[in-house]
């Protein structure tokens, strides 16, 4: 096949496959306004895959907070073996980071910033539960 013709049926095989996506894309709306989904048969298995792509799900923020408390209160709380020593700098740093990226997802912001302030909240906490 020469080199025209090869890229002709690459261009060709390209715009059926965006004709294919758009009826797609198209169907998929006519059925949600009619109200008939792909999920109204009562399976569970798309809403379970999208519940970690989902930002708006609570729970991301609920579990990385709890963790990021948890390390916090054993940094104040005498010997719980967590009040000095890089490990608790890192452990503290990383919680309070996925809880920022967590709370930042969930409001539709970059989850990236979210973990840099969340970083520097959980690093000034540590350097404070030393002082006191």
């Amino acid at each position: 096949m020469s080199n025209s013709a090869s890229s002709a049926f690459a261009h060709n095989a390209r715009k059926d496959r965006k004709k294919k996506e758009v009826a797609d894309t198209s169907n998929l709306e006519a059925r949600a306004a009619l109200g008939n989904s792909e999920d109204s048969n009562g399976s569970q298995g798309s809403n379970a895959n999208n519940a970690f792509a989902d930002k708006k799900n609570i729970m991301w923020v609920l579990l990385s907070g709890g963790m990021a408390m948890t390390f916090i209160i054993m940094l104040f709380l005498p010997n719980t073996g967590m009040g000095d020593g890089m490990i608790a700098t890192y452990s503290s740093m990383l919680w309070c980071g996925f809880f920022g990226a967590a709370l930042w997802r969930y409001r539709n912001a970059n989850g990236w910033t979210g973990f840099a302030f969340g970083s520097v909240v959980g690093f000034v906490l540590q350097v404070v539960s030393q002082i006191i």
